[in-house]
């Protein structure tokens, strides 16, 4: 009898009522979810009244009766928080698992307002999520989607603890923002400002800021300078101390094998000296996700071939897998934002010392091997490959023929009377910058056998653009450097500098042992076999010790990484 009584209830009907729609369901579908479990051992109720999306519930009830889920990017915010509501957390993740795995940054704003309203202490919610926004700030700021994003989601990015090399990028950044739509926007420009740590500012760049300022109607009281307190920077805009304590500076560390599972990781103190900062212990069921909190750091090196991922709170660390499909963390760098970021077809060829002055021509690029990535604010590289391209050369040959660079004569391109005094298609082999890189085209270009160049780029302060990109490419056979001018190398730009000490410094055939890398603006040559570091001097074309370390650890990297302040030990 009670096993009778127990199948009429689990048959019996119940009127849902959800706003304007009304459906009747047995107890035994509902039985499933832990909201009505919960409402039918307290009560025999007939009719359940609720307030819930309809279109999402008409899902939910679609789920009960079928078992026919629809999942969208459009419906998994609502759909969230309606499982949330009703307790179906294994729905609920697979909404959250697809949103995460289609999350790019034009969701952005969708994204934090969602957590913003609900407040939801799970999954990448503020905490994740504003670290990712902090430490890819400058990429992030390059992407179509930056430009359209409205002044309220601005202001609470420009809030956060940015991953920058001076507050001048700051700047840049809402300038591109504010002349997206120069006419609705410069009305923003005071509020903006107030973002902006004026003491942290050069003389300089704070006259950078105030023409900008004047050209969009608002003037100054005093001429700006930054011997003046912080308040007095440009009183009409910066009336207090300035908001914004923001925190940027790079530490240099040096990694350590200490066996198969653990490493060693050392920071330059301020003294010049290697402190121990940690040791970590390999684990590899650390997540690789670039939405993590701010405790998760990675550090790239080898020209942005190989990384580490370590965790400062569980002392835990992880080889990351560089390249390959989405879930890579090149992939996901360009899943996320870079496939947002404006790329054209312009490449520049890494002059050779003996070649004449150049234009550089839009071309099509074969890439053979990808010998440097570098995420700035673009994903950039150094590839080596067969160009094709037209253009004007001293000799302006006329040519289809294979050409080495490196045999290119200033006189005469070899080949017949006929190909001089022509502009040229020519099929050319040389490394190229790729000043906007899409990754789908790198990912199958992973350098293979040892390494043929080392390179890095340099970001120096310029009077006029407020800083100036410089790249620096060495070989086994020479080291030069070139000034980057948005997607082009001036005439006059590329400069062979002395080779002789490097010579020595290397010791060897390959380039894998070497790191180059960029700390604080300054260029820094590293040998992991001496285990010595030396910094470039720009204005002597010379090389200085700056550290050498004897230890039995094996050193294998070396790199510059912004450390959380809350772990700056």
């Amino acid at each position: 009898m009670e096993d009778q009584m127990t199948s009429l209830n689990e048959n019996m009907k119940v009127t849902i009522v959800n706003r304007k729609k009304s459906y009747e369901i047995s107890k035994q579908k509902l039985s499933s979810i832990p909201y009505f479990v919960k409402l039918f051992s307290n009560s025999n109720c007939a009719v359940i009244e609720l307030d819930l999306d309809e279109s999402s519930f008409d899902n939910i009830i679609e789920f009960i009766l079928d078992g026919h889920l629809s999942i969208s990017i459009e419906s998994a915010f609502l759909m969230m928080e309606i499982t949330d509501y009703l307790g179906m957390d294994e729905i609920k993740q697979k909404y959250y698992d697809f949103y995460k795995s289609n999350f790019n940054i034009k969701l952005l704003n969708e994204f934090l307002d969602f957590y913003e309203k609900r407040k939801s202490p799970e999954m990448f919610a503020d905490e994740k999520l504003n670290s990712f926004i902090a430490k890819f700030f400058l990429p992030i700021t390059r992407t179509r989607a930056f430009l359209k994003f409205p002044v309220a989601l601005l202001e609470r990015i420009l809030k956060l603890n940015l991953v920058v090399s001076s507050e001048h990028q700051i700047y840049e950044a809402i300038k591109r923002w504010i002349f997206f739509n120069k006419k609705a926007r410069k009305q923003y420009l005071p509020q903006l400002m107030k973002f902006i740590n004026f003491s942290r500012l050069n003389d300089e760049e704070i006259k950078i800021v105030a023409s900008t300022l004047k050209a969009s109607g608002f003037t100054p009281d005093t001429p700006p300078s930054k011997k003046q307190p912080p308040r007095a920077c440009l009183p009409e805009f910066c009336q207090f101390d300035c908001m914004i304590n923001r925190q940027y500076n790079k530490s240099l560390v040096a990694i350590y094998e200490l066996g198969k599972d653990k490493i060693n990781i050392r920071r330059l103190s301020k003294s010049n000296l290697w402190t121990k900062y940690g040791q970590f212990t390999r684990d590899e069921t650390m997540s690789t996700s670039l939405i993590e909190a701010n405790h998760i750091v990675d550090i790239i090196y080898a020209c942005g071939h190989k990384g580490i991922r370590v965790d400062l709170i569980g002392k835990k660390f992880k080889y990351l897998e560089m390249f390959g499909d989405d879930d890579s963390y090149y992939g996901q760098v360009y899943k996320y934002f870079a496939h947002d970021i404006k790329t054209d077809n312009t490449y520049i060829k890494i002059r050779d010392s003996q070649s004449g002055s150049i234009n550089n021509i839009c071309a099509n690029v074969n890439m053979k091997r990808l010998e440097a990535i570098f995420l700035g604010e673009h994903l950039e590289a150094i590839c080596d490959g067969t160009i094709k391209f037209v253009e004007s050369a001293r000799t302006n040959c006329r040519c289809s023929k294979q050409v080495d660079w490196s045999d290119w004569d200033s006189k005469s391109c070899g080949h017949n009377e006929s190909c001089r005094n022509n502009e040229s298609d020519m099929l050319v082999n040389k490394p190229y910058y790729c000043p906007s890189l899409d990754y789908r085209k790198s990912s199958s270009c992973e350098s293979q056998g040892p390494v043929q160049t080392r390179s890095c780029l340099l970001s120096k302060p310029d009077k006029y653009s407020g800083s100036q990109k410089i790249l620096c490419f060495l070989t086994k056979r020479d080291f030069r450097r070139q000034h980057v001018d948005g997607h082009r190398v001036g005439m006059d730009a590329s400069i062979v500098l002395d080779f002789s000490f490097l010579k020595d410094f290397i010791e060897s055939d390959s380039l894998d042992h070497i790191e180059l890398i960029s700390h604080e603006n300054s260029l820094l040559i590293c040998n992991k076999e001496t285990k010595m570091i030396y910094s470039y001097i720009d204005d002597t074309d010379y090389w200085q010790l700056m550290s050498k370390i004897e230890s039995p650890e094996k050193m294998i990297a070396i790199a510059s990484i912004c450390l959380p302040i809350d772990f700056d030990q």
